[in-house]
């Protein structure tokens, strides 16, 4: 299931990428460049339930985050990510949420493309030593603090950036930089191997005509393999025009492989909603 859930993400053109022709009309979705000192805050909540074995297993995540640009420039920008406050269930592993929480008050600096996307950790050492210090401030014992050091030094620095900073990523990837074309576009089926895939986008003005309404959505399906496996996603933002920011995204992933499955939910809010000027 892995394996698709790449492939599907990473080979088809999306449909934002296709050029609009002279007809189409093509809104603005930054009115300002990002400035150092900005800050925003952001309440995302994600539940994700899976299926193996048939067994299930549930997850609800909580958290509460504020982002600074500390530096801006053409392409790229340096943000600071802070946990303000989380909460976490877990059927199987109630022990995630002190892991969790050691992250609130740990600032992380990375280094970030133009739409906020983290690409870099600036250092991730100082990161390290103050989660570290900060399991201990949650309750965790000198041996457990050194097994979860073990594990961290085990992961790639990439996966890292990409599981603690998931929800900035997911931000960044509903904020394109550039102007977008109005209307809905399809993208035609591709078939890759055992592989179809296939997919949508629609930009619209915001009724308040201060945002754009982006919304996308894909799919990915193997029917004539051995083992059948499908996924689809369906993204849905509101950007801010006047920042180029988010004020509010949501996800929904549904993956299939046989008798297992996922679901995940995730939707992120600014805090508080970003005011309209023109109202």
């Amino acid at each position: 299931m892995a394996a698709l859930y790449v492939l599907a993400l990473a080979a088809p053109q999306t449909p934002e990428s296709a050029t609009p022709s002279a007809s189409v009309s093509a809104l603005e979705v930054q009115l300002r460049p990002d400035a150092v000192g900005d800050r925003r805050v952001f309440v995302s909540e994600t539940e994700l339930t899976a299926q193996t074995g048939g067994v299930e297993a549930r997850q609800v995540n909580r958290q509460k985050f504020e982002l600074e640009t500390l530096a801006a420039s053409a392409g790229q920008m340096s943000l600071r990510f802070r946990l303000l406050e989380a909460a976490l269930t877990d059927s199987r592993d109630p022990g995630l949420e002190r892991l969790l929480q050691a992250w609130v008050g740990v600032d992380v600096v990375v280094a970030a493309d133009a739409s906020g996307r983290p690409v870099a950790f600036s250092d991730w050492p100082s990161v390290r030593s103050a989660y570290l210090a900060r399991l201990g401030e949650v309750g965790l014992d000198q041996g457990e603090r050194e097994a979860v050091a073990t594990q961290l030094d085990r992961v790639p620095s990439d996966q890292l950036l990409s599981q603690l900073l998931s929800d900035v990523a997911l931000l960044a990837e509903m904020q394109p930089r550039q102007p977008l074309p109005e209307g809905r576009f399809e993208q035609p089926l591709q078939v890759s191997g055992e592989v179809s895939r296939s997919g949508a986008q629609s930009v619209a003005r915001s009724p308040d005509g201060c945002g754009v309404l982006l919304a996308r959505s894909f799919s990915a399906e193997t029917p004539n393999s051995a083992e059948p496996s499908s996924m689809t996603r369906d993204m849905r933002a509101i950007l801010y025009a006047p920042d180029g920011w988010v004020s509010e995204v949501s996800r929904t992933t549904a993956m299939r492989a046989g008798q297992e499955r996922s679901d995940e939910v995730v939707r992120i809010v600014r805090e508080p909603p970003p005011s309209c000027p023109a109202a």
